[in-house]
């Protein structure tokens, strides 16, 4: 008689997949950002260079709206952060205060942005710096909303119960991506608007 075959093994699960995903989002998202602030600052020095003032005569930066804007996505990240602290300590209501809070702050900042846009006195083809600077936050913007997006998935998967002590990579890999876009948002912040016209 000739024994029967054994059925080969299951291959061990794959771990850490959709953090490495995350990460490798995150690694693009900062090459795209780079390139779009080294476009801005390229094409002020050329301007600079030609005598022209970068900032439009009729511009009015809305530094104090701005300010608060970015402090608003600033704050988030530590709100974001709180989510994982409470899907690990297994305290679900925690976990959606956290959220909640940071959906709350990250419309703020939408919101925000949007409202600054309509301050500026200027349009897009109004010149090079208002160009530059609705691609660069235009950009940052899509980010956010992006983000968003990802946490409120992870936020449907964390009230079903499919995250906790030990099942949490997923929910680290959303945090972490918030906290990308919160300083790339600081990046933009201090490149854009705080060099051109500080915090007054």
């Amino acid at each position: 008689m000739t024994a029967l075959a054994l059925p080969p093994a299951a291959p061990a699960p794959r771990r850490n997949v959709a953090l490495v995903g995350t990460l490798f989002a995150i690694a693009a998202g900062v090459m795209l950002m780079g390139a779009l602030l080294a476009s801005y600052f390229g094409a002020r020095q050329v301007v600079h260079h030609s005598g022209k003032p970068w900032v439009p005569d009729g511009a009015t930066l809305p530094n104090v709206a701005l300010a608060v804007t970015y402090a608003s996505l600033l704050m988030s990240s530590f709100t974001a952060q709180w989510v994982v602290s409470a899907v690990k300590l297994d305290d679900r209501r925690q976990a959606y205060v956290a959220m909640g809070l940071t959906f709350l702050l990250g419309a703020a900042f939408i919101n925000g942005l949007t409202f600054c846009w309509t301050q500026l006195g200027v349009g897009a083809g109004d010149g090079a710096f208002v160009d530059r600077m609705f691609a660069v936050t235009a950009v940052h913007l899509l980010l956010v909303v992006a983000a968003v997006v990802y946490l409120v998935v992870i936020g449907f998967r964390v009230l079903g119960g499919q995250f906790g002590p030990r099942s949490s990579e997923a929910v680290v890999g959303a945090v972490a991506f918030w906290h990308f876009i919160v300083f790339a948002g600081v990046a933009v912040w201090w490149c854009i608007w705080f060099l051109e016209g500080g915090p007054g």
